[in-house]
């Protein structure tokens, strides 16, 4: 018995590793933090092979000691603080202004426990050994059937050493698989702590609708939950309000002992072949190691039942022997069905990886689809945001025309007035040039009269001159002759002949004597006459000389009138040219405008094709990967149905009043087209009156220059002149009013045709919206139809359904977002139609003195600061809020069901238990990192 006993003992040492495989499913009862920290699988230099003030090295080249072991603030998972032996870190054991140890600066540094060795890299060079990773992979890869042979020579393992060989040979699973055994470890029932903080019992395990993945469904013990066990509508478990909290398995931790059925469950089939053992010695050992490494004593007691009755039958070696072969055989079974676990856990890790690979592809294109209607939506809003400033700057150049114009009439009413007081005076000068000049002939005829009438005076003093000299002579002679006959006479006695002839003498020298007075006072008169007529003959001199003046400023005022008519009538003849050429510009930028609106139309219409493509793409792989789900959301379908009908009554009302809102901007439109006609109409009427005006002006001066040329050459000169001066001053005065009216209309015509082009084109994306609509409409009432002709039909109908509802969705929301991009044009065109006719309102009161508005610059807003980073596993993203202060969770029984994540429920996101973050596996973990 002696030889048989050591025979007995010795296979079930050999046998050690593929009996603790049943084990593999609860690791917690050698090493309760197994399932809170993923490190005690990474390899032999985990945290059990460390403790504080154990000698190690850091990569094999940084000497120290260990200081601190445990998890950390700063990152999650398991570190250890070092204390270097040299000032080569990075810390002095604080990070963060929390301290974890005390040492000096630069000495300390936290690493991962896997980082760690107790050699260095030399060492293990010079000896020519491996280093420990190494062995932890040859160790890891080692067939189970070569432990037999390798192992005949080593001593029994003890409980530790035979908890370390289990871990190290589950490492050979995928992440996938550690995370089934980890789910299957959690059963109903079992009080677990949630994040840590909040105990509670485990009641409800599996797949929920409102987030993929596998989750955890705790009954708190306190009232610190979200709902009580519904969420969105549907119920996974029953207790009191706030008392029910959802959370993945992976952030659940069972406290208490640790349950045993998943073990049991797993090693029924080795039982059955343990019952055909007929050694009691063997049994024992072999139940013996498997409490030893499983603690499970049930199984001990059943296989002592089982060697007791095998013991009545079969004794001694043969007994051994049989039990030795029925063991050997139960190991290649378990090896077998090992193969075939891996062979499936690959099968499920590939299609995983198909699945999850597709799934990336398909979020590849979304986002490059999204990134392409952003740049799209950019571009649109670039030229929105064009047409605006264009828009803009014509307003201005309207506002500016408008004043040109205002400017041109004033001025033009001014020249009417001008022309009107020139024209009477002109007529006053010329009345008064003609009573000059008959005034001027009368003066010349009365002068030559009077100086007729002088001559014949002269000729008449001259002559009466003569005859009183000859009477004076006779005079003298008659004196001489009667002294001559007085002194005959004195001398002797006179005869009566001589006094009668010196009687007759007397008489005739008296009458002479009369005569002569009588012929002085003539003449005494005529020299009268001759001095007042040599008066009045200077002051008609005199008179024609101011006459001569006059006339010849009248005739410079004429010649200056003239001119200015001239220069009036080259100028409107500019203008008239000026205006031809911004009607032609005009018209070319209207038909630019027209392409460029045709241009972003076919683009918006390729992006919308190329939206329902990409979206009916979506439905398509959305339905394929669907297909496998459950019947039971027909009533989801429904009420999704009964919401797309209200969001298509929403957009009806929406669409009636934005057809509302087009028919009084068409209404405004047609109003600003009449006003323009109108405008247009007034430029030709004035041009017509200038015209007129012009006419008039040059038969006037026609007139005037032909009565003035009939008068006299150097008054027509100057008439001439004055006219020609006058019509170049009126014609540049017309001339820079037409020029302002004609660039007021200009501006005013511009701005009217982008308003109009601008009504165009959102009448166009009214339209196109209001097929969408219709098209959302057909597919809904589609849709209902086969809802109500297959109230009971197969899950291929409801997913069908649902991935049309959810392209309808899809479009619906594309649909809106491009009214309420229409919208938000319509009222930014209305806010600046209000501004500009305040602004109009305002010139007009002010008679073109406008006032200056001074814009308020908006506030800046600041950015806040981001807070500390955290992940919601139902919403499946960062920074807005915990898993466990998820709303959509939280019991809101008038919300309707709904869900933020559209991605595959049944695909795996890549996790780190090194890390313990989502992102990536594992294997490509770079877990160099240091603080």
């Amino acid at each position: 018995m002696s030889t048989a006993k050591p025979s007995g003992l010795k296979p079930p040492t050999k046998i050690g590793k593929p009996a603790a495989v049943p084990n593999k499913t609860s690791p917690t009862a050698a090493v309760p933090k197994a399932v809170m920290s993923p490190t005690s699988h990474t390899g032999p230099d985990t945290e059990s092979d460390f403790s504080v003030g154990e000698r190690v090295w850091v990569n094999g080249n940084k000497p120290g000691y260990v200081q601190f072991i445990g998890g950390t603030q700063f990152a999650p998972g398991q570190w250890a603080g070092i204390v270097l032996d040299e000032p080569i870190g990075k810390n002095d054991g604080s990070v963060a202004g929390i301290h974890y140890f005390q040492c000096e600066d630069l000495r300390g540094i936290f690493t991962r426990p896997s980082k760690l060795s107790h050699t260095s890299v030399a060492e293990l060079k010079a000896n020519g050994t491996e280093t420990p990773a190494s062995k932890t992979s040859t160790s890891q890869t080692t067939p189970p059937k070569a432990l037999p042979d390798t192992q005949t020579a080593n001593a029994p393992k003890t409980s530790a050493n035979l908890t370390r060989a289990a871990s190290g040979s589950t490492s050979n699973l995928s992440e996938a698989d550690s995370a089934k055994k980890l789910q299957r470890e959690l059963k109903l029932g079992d009080r677990v702590l949630v994040g840590g903080t909040k105990a509670g019992v485990v009641r409800f395990l599996g797949e929920t609708d409102f987030a993929k993945g596998e989750w955890c469904g705790v009954e708190l013990d306190e009232p610190l939950g979200k709902n009580d066990g519904a969420v969105a509508g549907v119920r996974y478990f029953q207790c009191l309000p706030k008392y029910g909290l959802f959370a993945p398995t992976h952030k659940v931790t069972r406290i208490g002992f640790p349950s045993t059925t998943p073990a049991k469950s797993k090693s029924s089939r080795p039982r059955s072949t343990l019952k055909r053992s007929p050694s009691a010695s063997s049994v024992s050992s072999l139940s013996s190691m498997a409490s030893s490494v499983g603690g499970k004593p049930s199984r001990a007691g059943l296989l002592t039942e089982t060697s007791v009755r095998y013991a009545r039958k079969i004794s001694g070696t043969t007994a051994l022997q049989e039990a030795l072969k029925e063991k050997q055989q139960h190991i290649e079974q378990l090896l077998v069905e090992q193969d075939l676990e891996r062979m499936e856990v690959a099968r499920a890790t590939s299609h995983a990886g198909e699945v999850q690979h597709e799934l990336a592809l398909l979020r590849q294109g979304q986002e490059q689809y999204a990134l392409e209607m952003e740049a799209k939506l950019d571009q649109l809003r670039r030229l929105v945001e064009t047409a605006d400033r264009e828009k803009v700057e014509l307003m201005n150049q309207l506002e500016e025309e408008k004043r040109k114009v205002e400017d041109l009439q004033f001025r033009v009413e001014e020249a009417c007035i001008t022309k009107g007081d020139l024209e009477t005076q002109t007529k006053l000068e010329h009345a008064h040039i003609k009573e000059l000049e008959q005034s001027l002939l009368f003066e010349k005829t009365k002068a030559d009269k009077l100086q007729r009438e002088l001559e014949d005076t002269r000729v008449a003093t001259v002559s009466e001159r003569s005859r009183i000299m000859e009477l004076e002579k006779e005079v003298a002679d008659l004196q001489l002759q009667m002294r001559t006959l007085r002194a005959e006479t004195s001398g002797s006695a006179s005869p009566p002949l001589q006094d009668k002839k010196i009687k007759e003498l007397n008489s005739e020298l008296e009458n002479r004597h009369k005569e002569m007075l009588l012929f002085q006072q003539k003449l005494a008169s005529s020299e009268q006459e001759n001095t007042s007529l040599q008066q009045q003959l200077q002051d008609l001199k005199q008179k024609l000389v101011v006459a001569s003046e006059e006339n010849n400023q009248a005739m410079l005022t004429v010649q200056e009138l003239e001119k200015n008519v001239t220069a009036d009538k080259e100028k409107l003849d500019r203008v008239c040219e000026e205006k031809k050429e911004l009607e032609r510009e005009c018209e070319e930028r209207e038909r630019q405008m027209k392409e460029k609106t045709g241009r972003t139309e076919g683009e918006l219409n390729k992006s919308t094709e190329r939206n329902v493509d990409l979206e009916r793409q979506v439905a398509e792989l959305k339905a394929y990967k669907d297909q496998t789900q459950s019947t039971e959301e027909l009533d989801h379908l429904t009420q999704r149905n009964k919401e797309q009908q209200k969001e298509v009554e929403t957009l009806k009302h929406q669409n009636s009043q934005y057809e509302q809102q087009l028919s009084s901007e068409t209404q405004r439109i047609g109003n600003l087209c009449k006003e323009i006609e109108e405008l247009k109409l007034a430029a030709n009427q004035k041009s017509q009156m200038l015209q007129d005006e012009k006419g008039k002006l040059a038969l006037d001066l026609n007139v005037s220059r032909q009565d003035v040329h009939m008068q006299q050459k150097p008054e027509d000169e100057s008439l001439t002149s004055q006219l020609e001066i006058t019509e170049r001053e009126n014609s540049n005065a017309l001339m820079s009013d037409k020029d302002k009216e004609l660039q007021t209309l200009r501006n005013e015509i511009a701005m009217l045709r982008g308003e109009n082009a601008m009504a165009r084109t959102l009448q166009s994306a009214v339209k196109s919206l209001e097929r969408d609509k219709a098209h959302l409409q057909s597919r809904v009432n589609s849709l209902e139809q086969k809802l109500e002709g297959r109230p009971g039909g197969n899950g291929e109908v409801i997913t069908s359904g649902d991935a049309a509802m959810e392209q309808l969705r899809g479009e619906k929301e594309f649909a809106e977002g491009q009214i309420n991009f229409l919208n938000s044009v319509i009222v930014d065109l209305q806010r600046k139609n209000e501004e500009l006719n305040v602004k109009l309102k305002k010139m007009a009161l002010t008679e073109f003195n406008g006032n200056d508005e001074n814009d308020g610059l908006g506030d800046v807003k600041k950015k806040k600061k981001a807070p500390p980073r955290v992940f919601c596993d139902i919403c499946d993203c960062f920074d807005l809020h915990d898993t466990e202060d998820c709303p959509t969770q939280t019991q809101s029984p008038d919300s309707p069901p709904h869900t933020t994540y559209h991605g595959c429920r049944g695909g795996e996101r890549p996790y780190c238990d090194t890390c313990e973050a989502f992102g990536h596996w594992k294997d490509s973990c770079n877990d160099d990192q240091t603080f």
